[in-house]
């Protein structure tokens, strides 16, 4: 029997890529770890095991970032309020944008944005009748002062 998707040695192997990764390594150290050639095929057990996953572990995984999200705040909140310098504290207060940006897209929080599209459809006549009205302007005699050419010195030519 090969090492189907339902083999046991699979599942388990999946599951542990899983762990690892919620534990924060990144997919080069679960590969080295778990014994697979590269990142490429330990990124492919994770998304597996995902798929397998039911909605109880989902939510999990889900609390788990956002107590990471958490303690990353808590390490930055110092220097974001009493940081030693503006730069300090600038540096601080975009991490903490970053968080915060994190967290709500982790939550769902962000509101989809609302986009409104005019279009304008213009039929082979109208535009025919558009394009002559302005080489007709194009080709008719300066109106105004506005219109009168200017040489590169700055003096008016006709």
């Amino acid at each position: 029997m090969g090492k189907g998707k339902s083999d046991p040695a699979v599942i388990e192997r999946e599951k542990k890529v899983l762990e690892l990764r919620r534990g924060g390594l990144t997919f080069d150290l679960i590969a080295d770890r778990v014994g697979y050639a590269n990142a490429s095929g330990a990124h492919k057990a994770y998304q597996s095991a995902c798929r397998r996953i039911i909605v109880e572990d989902v939510v999990a995984i889900r609390n788990a970032e956002i107590d990471r999200l958490d303690i990353a705040q808590a390490a930055i909140w110092g220097d974001v309020v009493n940081g030693a310098d503006a730069q300090e504290r600038a540096r601080a207060i975009l991490a903490l944008i970053k968080i915060m940006e994190r967290r709500a897209r982790l939550l769902g929080l962000d509101v989809p944005v609302k986009s409104q599209v005019e279009v304008n459809i213009h039929d082979r006549n109208s535009i025919d009748a558009e394009v002559a009205r302005l080489v007709s302007l194009l080709n008719s005699k300066p109106q105004s002062a506005l219109d009168t050419p200017i040489s590169p010195t700055g003096t008016v030519t006709d």
